[in-house]
């Protein structure tokens, strides 16, 4: 059987009806995805503030570190009309003992300085010698 013609404003409605179905189907869409931002605005405003709060405290913590300036140290032990740097005495020593003790590592090392026998000694890992003085 043959389909029955339709008339201009049957055609007119169904095409109406049409586009009224799309519309609110993408104004569901749009509804959902609203809610879906809603949602999720306290969790993302959370983090951001969490992001912010580290941000500054990193921020704070190199200006301390860039405020405070570098120290310039050094003792000198004057004694007989000398003066003698006790990083240079100490140096004199880690390098007799290098010579002495090849091979061996420098763990630690402690420097008595004797301005009256114009003399420093030193111990090394635990162990002093007599042999381990330099004449200042």
């Amino acid at each position: 059987m043959a389909r029955p013609k339709r008339t201009m404003a049957a055609a007119a409605q169904t095409g109406a009806a049409q586009t009224r179905t799309a519309e609110v189907k993408k104004a569901e869409e749009v509804k959902k995805s609203d809610d879906i931002k809603k949602a999720a605005e306290p969790v993302v405003k959370e983090e951001v503030k969490e992001t912010a709060a580290a941000a500054k405290e990193e921020i704070k913590e190199t200006v301390k570190e860039a405020a405070k300036p570098e120290i310039e140290k050094s003792v000198v032990v004057e004694f007989g009309g000398r003066q003698v740097a006790a990083k240079d005495v100490l140096a004199q020593a880690e390098q007799a003992y290098a010579v002495t003790h090849p091979g061996t590592v420098i763990k630690s090392i402690q420097l008595y300085i004797s301005p009256e026998q114009n003399a420093a000694y030193y111990v090394v890992n635990g162990e002093g010698s007599e042999d381990f003085r330099i004449e200042l």
